[in-house]
This record gives structure tokens, sequence and C-alpha cells, in this order.
């Protein structure tokens, strides 16, 4: 067979493979992939609602009731007229969503909010704060579409149903030490003298100090394989992996007998195929955090008593004002935000350990990776599939 004849037997659909890629969260697997065509234009949705929820942060306290809902209105539809007009400067119907984001678009997402803030708010600072706000969810939304954030945590979801034997194994040696330990902190009043003591950004600084050190550790301690995985036998290898998935890859007629010449793995690629392998350690270490988190949370509905908190944190009576009251089994039971608080902290701890031990278990490492290497291979043979075409031109214009 030919080299032109080979191209050809090969044709196959290659936006509908760019949306699998995208739908397994490796979008850095697009040909060309860049972000005026591939990253804005999937921005669309995310932008036009950030845009809308500006409206309602443009204007504060200076209006009330029924003037308040007449300033939302309006700041709707100045924000609604910008759109269509940006609409009609680009050729497109009055409401229809960007097909293609430039760089009106993209002002308008940035000065929308701060306009209307302009004309209605209360604070002189505030249009510079939605300016930078606006800012900041532009950046986020850049890079979470650009890596495919949202499809890589989904398929991280599923991969912890596979893994759920896994995890119960991983759990079932980690989990007597671990509430040993952490039931002996939950019961400590000093640990709730601080949970009280603390503001909530503080609290925030203090998980993150504890939650950034576990997602840096999985992340340093992510297999450096992948590039060793990028490499087949045979394209009849190839083949096989791409049609044991869900890939839209037609089958060829004939498969050439040379072995594949692959196009090298570059850097972005590399990063999202590590992010995918991080994302289903997080999913897990999260999961596992939220089920103690909220184990703690019903613990102490049951030990931590009004009287022993008020002891502990030396609150006063008078001053004692809980998010709620319960009567259980004909016992009061009051929920605070010093019992949220603590269980919180423990629970950014227990994830901290379990990823220590996610990567110290020999059995589950073992167990784990022999699953997520299968599907690091499906995304690359499909790949090789779907850059056959083009490698092969590039070979034919070399070869004239």
């Amino acid at each position: 067979m030919t080299t032109g004849e080979a191209a050809q037997a090969v044709e196959f659909d290659a936006d509908a493979v760019e949306r699998w890629f995208v739908q397994r969260g490796v979008p850095q697997a697009i040909f060309h992939y860049n972000a005026a065509e591939d990253v804005l234009t999937r921005m669309v949705p995310y932008l036009t609602a950030v845009f809308l929820l500006g409206a309602l942060a443009g204007f504060g306290d200076k209006f009330t009731g029924r003037g308040q809902f007449g300033v939302a209105l309006a700041a709707f539809g100045i924000l609604m007229a910008l759109a269509v007009a940006s609409n009609r400067l680009r050729g497109r119907r009055n409401f229809e969503l960007p097909d293609n984001l430039g760089r009106i678009e993209i002002a308008l997402f940035l000065l929308g909010a701060p306009f209307v803030a302009v004309l209605f708010g209360d604070l002189p600072w505030q249009p510079v704060w939605l300016l930078l706000l606006n800012l900041v969810m532009l950046g986020l939304g850049y890079v979470a579409t650009t890596y495919g954030a949202v499809p890589m945590l989904r398929w991280g979801v599923r991969e912890v149903g596979v893994q759920v034997r896994g995890v119960l194994n991983v759990l079932s040696r980690l989990l007597p030490l671990l509430l040993l330990f952490a039931t002996f902190l939950f019961l400590n009043a000093e640990v709730w003298q601080v949970a009280h003591g603390l503001t909530w950004q503080f609290y925030i600084i203090v998980i993150a100090m504890v939650l950034v050190p576990a997602v840096l550790f999985l992340a340093l301690r992510s297999p450096d394989e992948i590039t060793n995985l990028h490499s087949f036998s045979s394209w009849a290898e190839i083949d096989e992996i791409c049609h044991a998935t869900d890939a839209p890859l037609w089958k060829r007629a004939d498969l050439p007998k040379e072995k594949p010449q692959l196009v090298p793995l570059d850097e972005g690629e590399r990063r999202n195929l590590a992010l995918l392998m991080l994302a289903a350690q997080l999913v897990q270490t999260l999961l596992v955090a939220l089920g103690i988190g909220l184990f703690f949370v019903a613990f102490g509905l049951f030990t931590v008593r009004e009287e022993t908190l008020l002891q502990w944190t030396e609150i006063s009576a008078a001053n004692f004002d809980p998010l709620a009251r319960l009567t259980l089994f004909g016992a009061e039971v009051v929920i605070t935000p010093e019992l949220f608080a603590v269980s919180g902290f423990i629970a950014a701890i227990s994830a901290l350990q379990f990823a220590v031990s996610l990567n110290s278990d020999a059995t589950y490492r073992k167990q784990f990776y022999a699953s997520l290497e299968r599907e690091i291979r499906e995304v690359l043979a499909v790949r090789a599939r779907y850059l056959y075409p083009m490698v092969q031109k590039v070979l034919t214009t070399g070869a004239t």
C-alpha cells in the first residue's frame, strides 16, 4: 500500500476526535491547539454567565427595595445592549453567542460590570475591584479550559469507581490509626480555642497550608513514565487499542507494516497528561477528607455539648450564639461554627496523611497505576491515529 493509500484509509472526522480529547480531559492533544480557536471559544458559556452576573455586582447598598430591583433590571439591560452592539459590530445576530472571541468581546467582558458600577455603585473603588475580579475570573477560566479541568475532574470521579477497591484497601490499613489520632485531636480543648479565635481569612490560610503540601506531594510523585508509555510496536497494536475505546475512529482496511513514526509529545501535552493522572488521586483524597470531615461533624454533635464548648472556648453563656439548636433523643445539641472549623481542620490533616499513604502503599500504587497507564495509552493511541494523516502528509511533502 502506498503512503497516499494509507493516509486515505485512515480518514475520520477530526472534529469528533478533538471533542473526544476534550471529553477525556486532554485538550492539549488537539493538533495546533491554540488560545483563539480552541480555548476562548469553549469559554463562551462561562464568560457569558460571569458577564451577566456582573450586573448584580455592579451596585451596592445605594438602592433598596423596588429601587434595587429596578437598578438590577437596568444593569441587565445595559449589559445586554452592550452585547447586542458587539454582535452587530461583528455581523452576528443580536443575541447570538459569539463563535469567535476577539479583543472586542474580551474588553466587553472585563469592562461591563465596572461600567455598571460607575453608573450605579456607591463606592469609588468598586469599578477597580470588579475589573480586577474579572481579570482573575478570566485567568482562572482560561487555565481551566486550556487543560480541560472540568472533564478531567469528571474522569477522576469515574476513576474513583474503578479504583474503589484499592482505596478501601488503603483505608482499611490507614483508618484505625488515622481515626485514633484525629479523635484525640478533636477532643482537645486547645484545638477548639484555636478554631474559635481564627477569622475566616486566617482559617482559609491555615487549611491551605495543610492542603497545598498534599497537592504538591501528589504532583511531585506523579509518575514520569508518560514518555515511556508513548511507544507502540506496530500500527496493529495502536488499532487494537483505539477500537477498544469509544473514540470516533474508523478501522483501516489495511495496516502499514512499518513501525509507527509518532509525533513527539510537546510540553503542553505532557503537562496535560500529568494533570490527568493527578486529578484521579486528588478526587480520591478529597472524597476521603470529606467523609472524615462529615463523620466528625456528626461525632461532635453527640460528644461536644454546650457546657463543654463554653468551657473549652471560654465563651460566656450570654454571648453564645450557635448556628442552630436541635433535640436528638430527648437531649439538646448545638451546631456551631467551631464544630465545622475543627472538623474541617481534621479533614485537611487526614487528606495530607492519605496523600502520603497513596504514594507509599506499594499494593495500591501497582493497582492504581496499572489502570491509569491503560487510560493514558488509550489517549496516546488515539492521538497517533488522529495525527497519522498529518505525519504522512509531512513525509510525502519531504519526499517530493
